[in-house]
């Protein structure tokens, strides 16, 4: 069970159930209730009535509407729910109006924790109400916020994530809904997703009115426009578009001078593009903005040793692998490199503790395999 369903069952224990007896009956519009059908009640309301002894004259109608659209919230799974949507619509045809009255009044309040549950029960009743998606992903959001703050983070994140989705349901109901587009910005900004922060923001751009909100969002704009070029960047480099990366990288490198992860993709993009003596150089800077990165000083001894800089490159890969022992990638190369230069001991030595750390790696396998046919 998920976190946001866990928060939602804890709940169902504010209602309790009426059972009718075979002699009584309840009507609500005009229609008698089968009496095989447990009514939900919220159990303070319940417990006063009996504290007065009035049980049978004070329980209204209301209160078992209350109560149903509470279940229905809380637990959207219920056994009796298509009961009680059938229930609800008697009561009131425009039931889903007023919930979410209910709901926005409690958030209006800032009253989250009620105002979530009925703005899920009216997403039970119609899941494509796109206003009922939106104000619901503005509770978990809420509801998150507080998780954070109690350092309750696993949570915290379920509710985000939950929200977030919310927010992009929307927009599969109803492409135009512009406020879905300004919320969304924000969560892939906030999670690191700069590129589809930027096209949701442009995109919202063109269907929003609204003069403060837009100038908002074009500074936010202007805020994330290197990190999203960034990503842009790596996308097209893991995709094999080197010299399109290598564009979008040079584009913000003055302006991220001290970015080592920049300068090591840049390298990373010149090393693909067989540029292996640009490759170090970046390779070089980015070093200098941090000496303890591991894969810097793996992709660095590569390039070295592929232009013959046979010693430079054993330095560069025993200073990495001096950071951290159990970089399997790093201790592999080196064997590589020992291999090639005759160094068969050490190769071997290097490829044996590489593949204890990854034995799954079929590079490292195949290559030990053909170390052990050698030594024989």
């Amino acid at each position: 069970m998920s976190e946001v369903e866990k928060y939602f069952k804890e709940k169902a224990k504010k209602i309790s159930f009426l059972e009718l007896k075979d002699d009584a009956h309840i009507q609500i519009g005009g229609q008698l209730i089968d009496s095989d059908i447990p009514l939900p009640i919220f159990t303070d309301t319940l417990v006063k009535g009996i504290k007065r002894k009035t049980i049978n004259e004070e329980i209204k109608v209301s209160h078992i509407v209350e109560g149903i659209i509470y279940i229905m919230g809380v637990d959207p799974s219920f056994k009796y729910n298509d009961n009680y949507k059938q229930i609800l619509v008697l009561y009131d045809l425009k039931i889903e109006n007023y919930i979410f009255y209910k709901g926005f009044k409690y958030l209006s309040e800032e009253k989250f924790e009620e105002a979530i549950v009925y703005f899920r029960a009216l997403l039970n009743i119609n899941p494509n109400n796109p206003d009922g998606l939106f104000n619901y992903g503005i509770c978990l959001e809420e509801i998150a916020k507080r998780m954070f703050e109690l350092n309750m983070n696993n949570k915290g994140e379920a509710f985000l994530i939950k929200a977030t989705n919310s927010f992009e349901t929307i927009l599969d109901i109803d492409p135009d809904y512009y406020l879905a587009y300004y919320k969304l910005g924000y969560h892939y900004k906030n999670s690191g997703q700069f590129l589809k922060a930027t096209l949701i923001w442009e995109k919202y751009m063109l269907i929003d009115n609204d003069k403060d909100r837009k100038q908002e969002i074009r500074e936010e704009l202007d805020i994330i426009q290197n990190d999203s070029l960034y990503e842009e960047g790596c996308n097209l480099y893991f995709s094999g578009s080197f010299d399109e990366a290598l564009e979008k990288f040079l584009k913000i490198e003055s302006r991220l001078d001290n970015w080592w992860n920049l300068k090591y993709m840049i390298g990373l993009t010149y090393k693909e593009m067989d540029e292996i003596e640009k490759a170090i150089d970046y390779f070089y800077e980015a070093l200098e903005l941090d000496e303890e990165v591991v894969d810097i000083y793996n992709e660095l001894g590569i390039c070295l040793f592929a232009i013959g800089n046979f010693n430079e490159a054993l330095e560069i890969f025993n200073t990495g692998i001096g950071i951290d022992n159990k970089n399997y990638k790093i201790i592999f190369n080196r064997g590589i490199a020992y291999y090639q230069i005759g160094f068969y001991d050490k190769a071997i030595s290097d490829v044996e503790i590489a593949y204890k750390l990854n034995p799954n790696d079929p590079m490292i396998r195949k290559f030990k395999e053909n170390l052990e046919n050698i030594k024989q």
